[in-house]
């Protein structure tokens, strides 16, 4: 049944609260999102996304919807979120005291579902607006500090921008939201692995033909340690509906993975890592730690043991320094690019034919956007 939403002491050395203030200054922390709902007629000339939530987070009233604190039971939901006309791809301007639906990320519709059959009910419901070969999905798991609005309208912004196919799904971890809460923030994610395998399950269950995982910064680490879980306890009726797993900018040790990703590997879960060598957030979080690399900035399978993952490096797409840990979902021409090849049909994760970004973006992140992408859109 579906109803509407009501409306440890750490002492960090000053060396690591500088790399810390750094990470969060480059990975774009200004004004922070909030939500604001407004009525559906006065988004007319947006359009809408809807998004559905899963979540280790505890509840709360409207606007918040959701908190920091945990949960430990997984909580759902479904957001319409509307995109505003008037803004750049790649940007989102969050709603003030005075929301403005022509330029503000809004929220029209919240409502509760009640449990994972509601959850399950609701993708099904979905899908079905979809041509039965298009009936797919993505999740998009976030990174550190990143509060539930946050978390939401990124979600929405990349379905919109990326044209992504299907059903979109946002699965939210209970982050403190708070530039020095970062080692919190990873205690947070590994108590979250659970309500994402459950989300992940019930998504298996559903009519969707496959969906692809996609994590961006800290996010990996939690799905990369979730996936493991599965492949050990071998739920192959899970892993088997999983057409990719995209980790973005992975804020993930480098031996981790290595030992995280063999079992996902091995279980037939294609992982293709998206990576740059001028992600200075990532650069900072290695730095704290005393490593040169974190697997969101290695270059090659070498660095990665040898390791049969697919490694795109977008180290010479041109962004804002603030959105170099998100090119995928900030880069203008990488969105235009992305935006091309789905309308042309090409798909962007394909194993089995290794097209789209993967076969395209190979030539493309060699060389200047500027250059390449004209003749590939031709």
């Amino acid at each position: 049944m579906q109803a509407p939403l009501t409306k440890g002491r750490f002492r960090a050395a000053h060396g690591l609260g500088l790399a810390l203030l750094l990470t969060g200054a480059l990975a774009g922390c200004g004004t922070r999102g909030s939500i604001a709902m407004v009525d559906p007629a006065a988004t007319a000339r947006g359009d809408t996304a809807q998004i559905l939530v899963a979540t280790a987070r505890t509840p709360a009233p409207a606007p918040e919807y959701f908190s920091a604190t945990r949960d430990f039971d997984t909580n759902f939901a479904t957001f319409d979120v509307s995109i505003p006309p008037n803004r750049d791809p790649g940007t989102i301007r969050y709603p003030k005291s005075d929301p403005d639906p022509d330029r503000d990320f809004v929220v029209t519709e919240a409502t509760h579902l009640d449990g994972p059959r509601a959850f399950v009910k609701a993708i099904n419901a979905k899908a079905a607006e979809f041509p039965a070969a298009g009936r797919t999905g993505v999740i998009f798991v976030h990174g550190y500090n990143t509060n539930f609005a946050e978390g939401l309208l990124k979600t929405a912004q990349l379905y919109h921008d990326l044209k992504s196919p299907g059903v979109s799904l946002l699965f939210t971890w209970p982050s403190a939201a708070k530039l020095l809460s970062y080692i919190t923030d990873r205690e947070s994610a590994l108590f979250s692995r659970e309500a994402l395998a459950q989300t992940l399950a019930a998504m298996a269950r559903s009519n969707l033909n496959g969906f692809n995982v996609v994590a961006h910064s800290m996010g990996a680490f939690l799905t990369m340690e979730t996936l493991r879980e599965l492949a050990l306890a071998g739920d192959h009726a899970t892993l088997d509906k999983i057409d990719a797993v995209v980790l973005i900018s992975a804020d993930l040790e480098v031996d981790v993975f290595r030992r995280q990703a063999p079992a996902v590997l091995a279980a037939g879960v294609p992982i293709y890592l998206l990576v740059s060598d001028d992600d200075k957030a990532l650069q900072a979080s290695a730095f704290i730690r005393g490593e040169s690399d974190r697997v969101g900035s290695v270059r090659s399978k070498a660095d990665l043991g040898g390791l049969d993952v697919t490694i795109i490096d977008l180290s010479e797409i041109e962004t804002d320094a603030a959105d170099s840990h998100l090119k995928v979902g900030s880069s203008p021409e990488l969105i235009a690019f992305v935006q091309r090849l789905r309308a042309s049909g090409t798909a962007i994760f394909e194993d089995d034919q290794r097209v789209g970004l993967v076969q395209h973006g190979g030539v493309l992140i060699q060389s200047a956007v500027g250059v390449v992408v004209n003749p590939l859109l031709n």
